[in-house]
């Protein structure tokens, strides 16, 4: 699976969170990304010892690479927040002391309220529960290989949605509390490890061979069900809806990562940025959304979505661009 593959996907998953489909945004992000740990577990030859270790500084490094964004796109929204408010009072106060606990990530580990008024970037108690969950997805993919690829990444993500469902009326919340934390923590788990599912799935389905009607056939299943996730927005959220719409959203991102259809055909460095641009737009784009709704309020809501669209890419490609001036320098400081 080459990685213009993980590039399309991610960038798809971005503009579904501009477009205000945070839902449906984070779960491609899970998806995405235990896809790309399943290949990452795949691709080691040696036996690994220290599973757990290994499993922890996985997720780590994984941390690392999205904390430079975060922190920035986090740090600017509260200097926002205490720019925009005229009147600062106590309640500011305890906003301001959220600010150490979104740095770090800890949100989805319940020692903060879960009130989305809370938070000035909602949108990372994705990272937060990946963080806490991704660990453990990882230690019994290598600790369980055979439980774990044949009956684990099938099953359990069906009966975690299926518990959402029947005791709190949908799988989409991620700040319900529920026996083990945050219903985050159950969102993460099982979507990151049907994201394992979708990578061996895909793995499979790429090593066939099809004819011309049977890729435009996949062709139209993988848009249908990024055209759905859309449908799916401009409507009433019910649970089985919701559910219908993540089932074709995985087998959508199954074939685009197999690279069997027509869509495997699109590529080059446009790609390339839309994938790597996708994390930036996603660690960003809550707040400017915030700003657009408050300064643009009189625009239509197209031209608003173009606006936090046009945006959160230029913010972006400007943190992108000086993460990596500094990058440079630092390279050129260790060669010294």
């Amino acid at each position: 699976m080459k990685n213009k593959k993980i590039f399309l996907a991610a960038g798809i998953a971005a503009i579904l969170a501009v477009f205000g489909i945070g839902v449906m945004a984070g779960g491609f992000f899970f998806f995405i990304s235990g896809a790309m740990a399943m290949k990452h577990v795949m691709g080691e030859k040696e036996e690994i010892p220290q599973k757990m270790r290994y499993a922890v500084d996985y997720t780590l490094k994984k941390m690392k690479r999205i904390f430079p964004y975060a922190a920035c796109g986090t740090v600017i929204a509260y200097i926002w927040r205490i720019i925009s408010v005229k009147n600062f009072s106590a309640d500011m106060v305890h906003e301001l002391a959220v600010l150490p606990f979104e740095l770090l990530f800890l949100p989805m580990g319940g020692v903060v309220s879960a009130r989305l008024d809370r938070y000035m970037n909602a949108p990372l108690w994705y990272v937060s529960a990946m963080m806490i969950t991704l660990p453990l997805i990882v230690y019994l993919s290598l600790r369980a290989e055979d439980a774990f690829r044949h009956y684990i990444v099938w099953f359990v993500p069906v009966l975690i949605h299926g518990w959402m469902i029947l005791h709190m009326g949908g799988s989409w919340g991620w700040g319900e509390t529920t026996p083990v934390g945050y219903s985050a923590l159950l969102v993460a788990f099982s979507n990151l490890t049907l994201g394992c599912g979708i990578y061996l799935a895909a793995k499979r389905l790429g090593e066939k061979k099809f004819g011309t009607a049977v890729k435009i056939l996949l062709t139209l299943l993988e848009v249908a069900g990024i055209v759905l996730c859309f449908l799916f927005a401009a409507s009433d959220p019910e649970a089985y809806t919701f559910e219908t719409v993540v089932g074709f959203l995985a087998l959508s991102l199954v074939i685009t990562l197999s690279g069997v259809s027509y869509t495997g055909r699109v590529h080059g460095r446009v790609l390339e940025w839309l994938g790597k641009i996708s994390l930036p737009i996603y660690c960003v784009h809550w707040w400017t959304g915030q700003m657009v709704q408050v300064y643009l309020y009189q625009f239509s809501y197209p031209v608003r979505i173009l606006c936090i669209l046009a945006g959160s890419a230029f913010l972006s490609l400007l943190m992108m661009a000086v993460f990596w001036f500094i990058g440079t320098i630092r390279k050129k400081k260790i060669r010294q």
